[in-house]
C-alpha cells in the first residue's frame, strides 16, 4: 500500500473505495469538470471548493473534510510528541490520525479521568484512534514516544483505511493517573457500572475500587505520574511557519484571509497577510498571529501570546474564539506563594517555591480565568504554547457536588454510548 501524499489521494480513496463512484459522477455531485477533479486528485492542484461544501457533496459526515484537513499536517507543521485538542459541542464520534516516520512507538493519552497507553506499530498511512462518544469541553492530551503528528477529527469512520490500522479507544481505556477527590468520586461512581456493562472494563473497575479504599482508608497512595511530559512550546514567533502551513493547507492568500474573518472575526487584506508571511513590519492588530494559529488548525503551534499581567487578584479573558493552550507565569515577592485559579465552576490551586511557568487547556472561551491571589505575587497571563511550561491540566476541583454530578454523568454518558457503539460495530 502506498502512503497518501496528498488530500488528492484521500479524495480520490473517498471517491472510489467509499462512494464507487467515476471521476465523471464525482465531479458532477461537486459541479466542477471532470479534469479538474484529475487535477486535483493527481496532485497537481490544490483542492479549489470550500472543504465543507465538497463533504456534504460527497456524504462525508465530517469524517472527509476532516482527513482532507489534517492530511496537509506533516508537510505544514514540524514534528512532535505532544499533541492536544479540545473538542467543543455535543458528544459526537472522535477520532485521532497518528503519523511518525518511526516503525514502532509508545502512545500515552489522557481524556479527563481516563488514560490509554499503547505501543503502535503505524502503517504507511499510519493509525487511526476512535471513540464512539467525546466528553465536550474536555481537553485530549496525547504523547507519543518518538516525534511524530497527531490530528483530530470528527465523526464514524469507515471500517477500513488503506495502509493504517483502526484501534477502538475503549479497548485501552485504563485508569488515569491524576488524583484527587473528583477522580475518586468518579472511581467510586463509575465502577461497579463498568464491570456489570462489560467484561472487558474489569481490571478498569478493580483498578478504581483499589484507589478508592486508599483514599478513604488513609494508606498512602503513591505520588501521580507527572502528567503531561512537558510540552513543546517556542520562544518566539516565526512568521514563515504560517505560510508553510498555509500552503500546505491548500489555501490562498484570499482564501486564508476569508477563513480568518469567518472563525475569528479578524479582517485583513491579502496584503496584510503577504507582509505578515515575510516578516515586513509589524501587524495592526497585534492578536493576528494567535488568530492565524486558530484558523489554520495548529492548536496554539505557531504563536505564543502574552494578554495581560498584574499582581493580586484579577480576571483575564481570552479571545472569543480561542479553545487551546493557555500558560501562566507567576513569582512573588517573598519566594514562595501559591495562587487559586477559577474556571467557572471549577478551581484548582497551584503552590510554587520561585518562579514559575504553567500551562493548561481552556476551553470555554466566554468564562475568564480567575486569579485569586496576595498583593505579592506577580503574573502574567497569556495564550499559545511557550516554551518551558509545567502543564496543570489535572487537579480541577468543581466547586459544589451538583457540578461534580453533572460532570460525571457527561462522562459517564460519553463511555457507555462509546462502548454501545463498539459493540454494535
Amino acid at each position: 500500500m502506498a502512503p497518501w501524499l496528498s488530500s488528492g489521494d484521500v479524495l480520490r480513496w473517498w471517491r472510489t473505495d467509499v462512494l464507487g463512484l467515476t471521476q465523471q459522477e464525482c465531479a458532477a455531485l461537486l459541479n466542477v469538470r471532470p479534469s479538474a477533479l484529475s487535477n486535483w486528485e493527481r496532485g497537481r492542484r490544490a483542492i479549489s471548493i470550500d472543504l465543507r461544501d465538497l463533504d456534504t457533496a460527497l456524504k462525508g459526515e465530517h469524517v472527509l473534510a476532516d482527513l482532507l484537513w489534517a492530511e496537509s499536517s506533516p508537510r505544514g507543521l514540524e514534528p512532535g510528541q505532544l499533541w492536544t485538542k479540545v473538542f467543543s459541542g455535543p458528544s459526537q464520534p472522535r477520532w485521532m490520525w497518528l503519523r511518525s516516520p518511526a516503525p514502532r512507538l509508545t502512545l500515552v493519552g489522557e481524556w479527563g479521568v481516563a488514560r490509554m497507553e499503547q505501543e503502535l506499530e503505524p502503517g504507511p498511512n499510519g493509525v487511526f484512534i476512535t471513540a464512539g462518544a467525546s466528553v465536550p469541553d474536555s481537553p485530549v492530551l496525547f504523547h507519543l514516544s518518538e516525534p511524530g503528528w497527531a490530528d483530530f477529527g470528527t465523526g464514524a469512520l469507515p471500517d477500513r483505511i488503506p495502509g493504517a490500522p483502526i484501534i477502538d479507544a475503549m479497548t485501552l481505556m485504563q485508569p488515569s493517573s491524576a488524583d484527587g477527590a473528583f477522580v475518586d468520586l468518579f472511581s467510586l461512581s463509575l465502577a461497579d457500572k463498568l464491570a456489570a456493562r462489560s467484561k472487558d472494563i474489569l481490571e478498569l473497575a478493580e483498578a478504581a475500587r483499589e484507589k478508592v479504599a486508599d483514599y478513604v482508608e488513609g494508606r498512602a497512595v503513591p505520588e501521580p505520574t507527572r502528567w503531561p511530559p512537558e510540552p513543546e512550546g517556542i520562544e518566539e514567533v516565526d512568521r514563515r511557519r504560517f505560510a508553510r502551513l498555509r500552503t500546505a493547507r491548500g489555501l490562498s492568500l484570499m482564501a486564508m484571509a476569508d477563513r480568518l474573518t469567518e472563525l475569528t472575526g479578524t479582517a485583513v487584506g491579502r496584503d496584510t497577510l503577504r507582509r505578515f508571511e515575510t516578516d515586513i513590519g509589524r501587524p495592526h492588530d497585534r492578536m493576528l498571529p494567535v488568530a492565524l494559529d486558530h484558523a489554520l488548525g495548529a492548536e496554539g503551534r505557531l504563536a505564543a501570546l502574552e494578554l495581560r499581567a498584574g499582581r493580586g487578584s484579577e480576571a483575564v479573558s481570552f479571545p472569543r474564539y480561542w479553545r487551546g493552550p493557555i500558560w501562566l507565569r507567576v513569582a512573588d515577592e517573598r519566594g514562595a506563594g501559591r495562587i487559586i485559579l477559577r474556571r467557572g465552576q471549577w478551581h484548582r490551586e497551584y503552590r510554587f517555591d520561585g518562579p514559575s511557568l504553567v500551562s493548561a487547556h481552556w476551553f470555554d472561551p466566554s468564562v475568564p480565568i480567575r486569579l485569586v491571589a496576595e498583593r505579592t505575587t506577580r503574573w502574567a497571563v497569556g495564550v499559545g504554547r511557550i516554551a518551558g511550561a509545567t502543564s496543570i491540566d489535572q487537579g480541577w476541583t468543581p466547586t459544589t457536588m451538583e457540578v461534580a454530578q453533572e460532570s460525571l454523568a457527561a462522562i459517564e454518558r460519553a463511555i457507555f454510548t462509546a462502548m454501545d457503539r463498539q459493540r454494535d460495530a
